[in-house]
């Protein structure tokens, strides 16, 4: 059975700043988009955390957040807060250019947007 029952145990498994790209993806395209996730998630080393699950493990969270029809459907959490989502993309310099928006750059110190 599933071991999470919201985004918020999810999230809380990565209490670093960085920020967390939840990538919900159907069982079914995991061969067609596993080679580009990890390279988005080795490309985003040190300046987010990419977390992948499969939708058909967690169909009420996925349903709730809007991720349960296209895959993959991705949220990046900054703060425990969504600030943007991906819809359909898989690939990885795409995610990587999106995400990297929201990212501070390596050895960067974190300045907050005001």
């Amino acid at each position: 059975g599933a071991k999470y029952n919201s985004m918020d145990e999810i999230l809380a498994l990565f209490p670093e700043e960085l920020p967390v790209l939840i990538n919900f993806y159907d069982a079914a395209t995991e061969d067609e988009i596993k080679n580009d996730i990890f390279r988005a998630k080795t490309l985003l080393k040190d300046r987010a955390t990419v977390c992948s699950i499969k939708q058909q493990d967690y169909p009420e969270i996925a349903k709730l957040w809007d991720c349960d029809t296209k895959t993959p459907s991705m949220i990046l959490f900054q703060d425990g807060k969504p600030v943007t989502r991906i819809y359909e993309e898989s690939h990885y310099l795409e995610i990587v250019a999106r995400v990297g928006k929201y990212c501070r750059a390596p050895g960067e110190e974190f300045k907050a947007a005001n």
